[in-house]
């Protein structure tokens, strides 16, 4: 990563630098004690907040802006994004969604988060125990064909809850898509059936590990599905409007 390569320079430099102004006649500690590198970054930092007031600076704005351009960077260095899918290889070859990752220190490596199918929290996983999951297996329905883990998920909840006001003979033919929907959800995480219907079942999200960016997945079916089962064809519908990565799935037919 040669970009974190140069940051890390710069900061040393700085760093380094700001010792020997404060200890000029001190050999330097810096690469040899942890603890000692940890305070002079404190006292650093101390220093740049009272430069700070003095310039009529906002520190608070300049602090939080570096933290988020920091988090901004890492993510675009990181070896998986929010939204690609993945394969827990210590937990039982499992396969999910990553939706985030969290570092505890800056001696810990980052843990990406892994929402999997069927399951209401999320693994924290390193890299090294990841890696890239299969396709996802196509499910065929009347209403299109789900070609991804998000398009399965919400059209199984959105078929299960409109199910009981659905008119026969296709209350039947929903019943075999979502019977389908849910051996391709079970084949490809590796949860079984019968835990994904529990799960699955229409109730509140709030107990439920749901990042904000798998709620894009909602747009893949944004008609009133009570309509397209009265109807025999099924018209074009516009695109919905763009959301945030991961950018959604859309259905296709």
């Amino acid at each position: 990563m040669p970009n974190h390569s140069k940051r890390i320079d710069r900061a040393t430099h700085a760093l380094t630098a700001y010792e020997h102004h404060a200890f000029p006649r001190t050999p330097s500690l810096l690469h040899r004690d942890a603890f000692y590198a940890q305070a002079l970054l404190a006292a650093l930092v101390c220093d740049l907040e009272h430069y700070a007031a003095h310039h009529g600076i906002n520190f608070g704005d300049a602090l939080g802006t570096g933290r988020a351009t920091n988090a901004s960077e890492v993510a675009e260095e990181a070896p998986y994004k929010v939204g690609d899918q993945v394969r827990l290889t210590r937990q039982n070859d499992r396969c999910g969604t990553v939706i985030g990752w969290q570092t505890t220190s800056a001696d810990t490596e980052t843990c990406f988060l892994v929402a999997v199918p069927g399951l209401p929290y999320a693994y924290a996983e390193p890299a090294a125990h990841l890696t890239p999951s299969p396709e996802f297996p196509p499910a065929e329905t009347i209403l299109g064909t789900a070609r991804h883990v998000d398009q399965a998920e919400q059209l199984y909840t959105t078929i299960t809850a409109r199910l009981a006001q659905a008119p026969e003979p296709t209350r039947h033919a929903l019943e075999q898509d979502r019977r389908r929907l849910l051996t391709a959800l079970s084949t490809w995480s590796g949860i079984t059936e019968t835990r994904l219907h529990d799960e699955l079942a229409p109730r509140s999200r709030t107990r439920r590990h749901q990042p904000s960016d798998a709620r894009a997945a909602a747009a893949d079916f944004p008609d009133d599905i009570n309509h397209n089962l009265q109807v025999a064809g099924h018209p074009d519908r516009p695109p919905p409007p763009p959301h945030h990565r991961p950018a959604p799935h859309r259905l296709t037919r």
